[in-house]
C-alpha cells in the first residue's frame, strides 16, 4: 500500500544502517592493510635484489612482478665455486636462511626466496647469506 512503501522509503533514505557502516569501515580497514603489505613487501624484493647484486658475486636475480618470491640463479657462482647446488642451500639452512630448491619451478640452478616477511628478517637473511654462505 501507499503508506508501507512511503515507510519504506523514508527508512531507506534515512541513511546507512549500523551494519553497513562497519562493512564499510571494514572494507575501508582491509584496503588500507592490503595497501600497506603491498608497499612492505615490495620494498623487501628491491632491497634484496640490490643487495643481491652489489654483493653476491655469481648470483643473479630479477626483480619479480607480482610476487614476492626471488628466483636466484646460481649457476655461476657454483661454477666459480665449485659448490653445488645443494650444498649452497645446506649452508643458507645451517645458518637460519630457510629457502626453496628452484630445480621443480625449471630452474636447474635456482633457489626460490620467498620475502614475505619483516625487513628487519630480510636484511638478517640477506647478511647471512653475504657472511657465511656465498663466500
Amino acid at each position: 500500500d501507499a503508506e508501507g512503501t512511503f515507510h519504506y522509503a523514508t527508512l531507506f533514505m534515512s541513511g546507512p544502517d549500523r551494519a553497513a557502516m562497519k562493512a564499510g569501515r571494514s572494507i575501508n580497514n582491509i584496503c588500507y592493510q592490503l595497501s600497506r603489505l603491498r608497499e612492505v613487501l615490495t620494498e623487501n624484493v628491491k632491497y634484496a635484489c640490490r643487495f643481491i647484486r652489489k654483493n653476491l658475486p655469481g648470483v643473479s636475480v630479477q626483480q619479480p612482478e607480482g610476487t614476492y618470491m626471488l628466483f636466484l640463479d646460481c649457476e655461476e657462482y657454483c661454477r666459480r665455486s665449485g659448490r653445488t647446488l645443494d650444498e649452497v642451500k645446506k649452508a643458507g639452512y645451517e645458518v637460519g636462511v630457510v629457502w626453496q630448491d628452484g630445480r621443480p619451478f625449471h630452474g636447474a640452478h635456482h633457489i626460490r626466496m620467498n620475502l614475505a616477511l619483516p625487513m628487519e628478517k630480510v636484511v638478517i637473511a640477506m647478511d647471512r647469506l653475504k657472511e657465511y654462505v656465498f663466500i
